[in-house]
């Protein structure tokens, strides 16, 4: 009986021990909700970007503080102290002694004493000086007030740098955070389809069984699913790599579980028409394309675009990159008027101060020796002066920093001229972006609710045996690109609203390398899903950032896939 309780007991010590490390793991981290607000929020802390434009505008305020402060009084001191090694006053008067000083009570002619009270500015081994300076311009021909104005035109653009800085990070984090979100819908179609093929092709291998398939059949049905596996793969991928993306602007760990909680979807409100106060779009039920409620459609996104378009600043002159160019120009001719400046003479008021002390003790022979024992021991002298002073030969260097000046004057009124064709250019694109957006996720309404119901229909023809393979694969080919259109449409009316209501602060090259991002992407979809749902797509262009489809592995989202949609078993 002890033995078996002893054997039970072992038994039991090793159970716990080898569950032991097993209940020491750590659960695993629960992902982080993020919405678009409090990604904008997180990536506002964290900038690198805004950090540097910041450090570019604390730089510019210490140059505009060093050229104010030219317009005041400049005030300095100083202390000195000298010890004297060797003396040739006091060599003189021990060599050639004069007669006794009587009223001082010295008996002998030698030292200073033999010099009087001259002899303690000369012959006095220690020397020390209390010395206060001051000096004040009082005409430069106009170079300081020209420093200043170019050092306040320098300090207003790099404020601008700050604005624009911000500006640009939340239209890239809105860009990465949508192409996120996108990217996890693009793959959930992409499975959604895969699993498609997947109960296409059990379904024609079970009627291959019962011989009413041919082979040819069956090979179909294996060829398309195996070509989707490879989309699938992708598409995971470039979820991946999105959510990277956003996760490194947001200065989060790269592989940070995170929920991105705001549906691109629902985040973009349907545009209606002003004559049914309808979504502009056909219902699944509708099956005859009204020409007239497509004029009444493209007249409604019109007026929505033109309202958005009336509540942002497309001014060019209000352009932050603009604005800059034509503080740039205001500096360049200020800095000019302070080189010709340097022509006419500059007057200026000095004055200086000094107490001056001779301590005639030895350095060593006492304590604090070579210090005066109070302040009379110190003997004031004080000077005014009035100096003006002018050019009369340079070698030529007032003339080369002149041409210099006008050069970099005409440069950038030339950029500035630049910077408005530009801008006025962008102003043009952003517009043209946002309404092509509109109208395609105008369009995309309902779109994919109809493919829907036709693959449904096709699947219940094929069933029949109605139907071939092939209408089969027609109309998963076209639910997959309704599906994809439409999360593509949603993305793209997210991002080009986010724009235009930041254009004015945009830097310029913000709008053209998004809507290469942009175009790049919707070319990618499309020809993905028409050859058979890849949705890869291509990366962004300059600014652009890279394409939705782009995701960590850790990252999901709220929206899921479409409902009704069948699993493996």
């Amino acid at each position: 009986m002890l033995s078996m309780s002893f054997r039970r007991a072992a038994m039991l010590l090793v159970a716990a021990v080898w569950t032991a490390p097993l209940a020491a793991q750590p659960a695993a981290e629960a992902p982080r909700a993020l919405s678009l607000e409090d990604a904008l929020q997180l990536a506002a802390r964290r900038a690198p970007s805004v950090e540097l434009a910041r450090a570019g505008l604390l730089r510019a305020r210490g140059q505009e503080d060093q050229a104010r402060s030219q317009f005041l009084p400049q005030l300095s001191g100083s202390v000195s102290y000298q010890r004297l090694l060797a003396n040739t006053f006091d060599g003189l008067t021990r060599r050639f002694p004069g007669p006794p000083d009587t009223t001082s009570g010295d008996d002998g002619g030698g030292g200073a004493g033999g010099l009087g009270p001259i002899g303690l500015v000369f012959a006095s081994p220690n020397t020390m000086i209390l010395g206060l300076t001051g000096s004040q311009t009082l005409f430069a021909g106009g170079q300081l007030r020209a420093n200043r104005n170019a050092a306040i035109a320098s300090r207003t653009a790099a404020d601008l740098g700050v604005t624009s800085a911000k500006a640009q990070l939340a239209l890239d984090v809105t860009q990465a955070y949508y192409d996120a979100v996108l990217a996890d819908k693009l793959l959930t179609i992409a499975e959604s389809t895969y699993v498609q093929t997947e109960r296409t092709f059990r379904q024609v291998s079970l009627t291959r069984q019962v011989g009413t398939a041919s082979e040819f059949s069956l090979i179909q049905a294996r060829v398309a699913r195996d070509n989707q596996r490879p989309q699938y793969l992708s598409a995971r991928t470039q979820r991946d790599v999105a959510a990277v993306r956003l996760r490194q602007l947001l200065r989060l760990p790269l592989d940070a579980p995170l929920a991105l909680t705001t549906d691109v979807e629902q985040a973009v409100p349907a545009v209606r028409s002003a004559a049914a106060n309808q979504p502009i779009s056909l219902t699944p039920t509708a099956l005859v394309v009204d020409a007239d409620a497509l004029l009444d459609a493209d007249a409604a996104v019109a007026r929505h675009v033109d309202s958005l378009v009336a509540g942002a600043d497309t001014v060019v002159r209000s352009r932050a990159a603009v604005r800059q160019a034509s503080l740039n120009v205001r500096a360049q001719e200020a800095l000019l008027r302070a080189q010709r400046g340097q022509r006419w003479p500059s007057l200026a008021l000095t004055g200086n101060y000094q107490r001056s002390a001779y301590p005639q003790r030895e350095l060593f022979n006492a304590y604090g020796g070579f210090f005066p024992r109070s302040i009379g021991d110190f003997f004031a002298q004080s000077s005014v002066s009035l100096g003006i002073q002018f050019p009369i030969f340079t070698g030529g260097r007032i003339t080369g920093q002149i041409r210099s000046a006008e050069a970099g004057l005409i440069e950038a009124r030339e950029r500035l001229n630049q910077t408005e064709d530009a801008a006025a250019l962008e102003n043009r694109l952003a517009i043209a972006e946002l309404e092509q957006a509109e109208a395609a996720w105008a369009a995309s309404v309902g779109t994919a609710e109809q493919a829907t119901r036709g693959y449904q229909i096709a699947e219940v023809r094929f069933k029949e045996g109605i139907s071939t393979p092939l209408e089969l694969a027609d109309s998963r080919v076209q639910l997959q690109q309704a599906r994809a259109n439409r999360a593509t449409s949603a993305r793209n009316v997210a991002v080009a609203r986010m724009k235009l209501a930041l254009l004015r602060d945009l830097p310029l090259g913000a709008v053209n390398g998004a809507s290469a991002g942009a175009a790049g992407a919707n070319a990618g979809d499309a020809g993905a899903a028409q050859g058979g749902g890849s949705f890869g797509g291509g990366t962004g262009g300059a600014g652009g950032g890279q394409r939705a489809g782009a995701g960590g592995t850790a990252v999901t989202s709220t929206t899921g896939g479409q409902p009704g949609q069948p699993e493996l078993d």
